[in-house]
């Protein structure tokens, strides 16, 4: 009984697992290529955290790329990725290629400006746009999209530029 109590416990993670995760029709990755500012995003040990980060998603290549950028300095994190055209992102990387990691795409607006993103297991999800200024009507549907999708949206964190 002691040995239990010593024993670590699973990290359950900003969402509810029991909620099912959804992927938006609307992603293609030719709409998901380009340059993404973080918006918000829940604090992860998977990748950069930092002010004015931005994504750069590269799906013209073979193999695609997913980079991360935090300030004017390169690149923060790089590494191949695997596209679902249902919209997930699987990051070839030793501690991100699981499903459970996978980056799903739950919304995307219509022009591809603005998009919420989330993992199956809850470990890690943002809010991005295109540009590093995001209306409070936009990003409060995004955030009604996190909570719709199990995540409890009081977590997460602002990214300052």
């Amino acid at each position: 009984m002691w040995l239990a109590a010593c024993a670590p416990t699973a990290d359950p993670g900003f969402r509810d697992p029991e909620v099912q995760i959804s992927a938006t029709t609307r992603f293609s990755p030719r709409a998901f290529a380009g340059t993404w500012h973080v918006i918000e995003a829940y604090p992860t040990v998977f990748l950069p955290g930092c002010a004015d980060q931005r994504w750069q998603a590269d799906t013209a290549t073979t193999p695609a790329r997913f980079a991360v950028f935090c300030g004017g300095g390169g690149a923060a994190y790089d590494a191949p990725v695997a596209i679902d055209p249902r919209g997930a992102l699987q990051l070839q990387s030793s501690d991100l290629d699981i499903p459970a990691r996978a980056l799903w795409v739950m919304w995307m607006d219509e022009d591809a400006q603005t998009a919420v993103i989330g993992t199956p297991s809850g470990e890690m999800g943002w809010i991005i746009n295109r540009t590093p200024d995001l209306r409070a009507d936009r990003l409060t549907a995004a955030r009604e999209i996190m909570a719709f999708n199990g995540y409890d949206v009081t977590d997460l964190q602002g990214i300052e530029g």
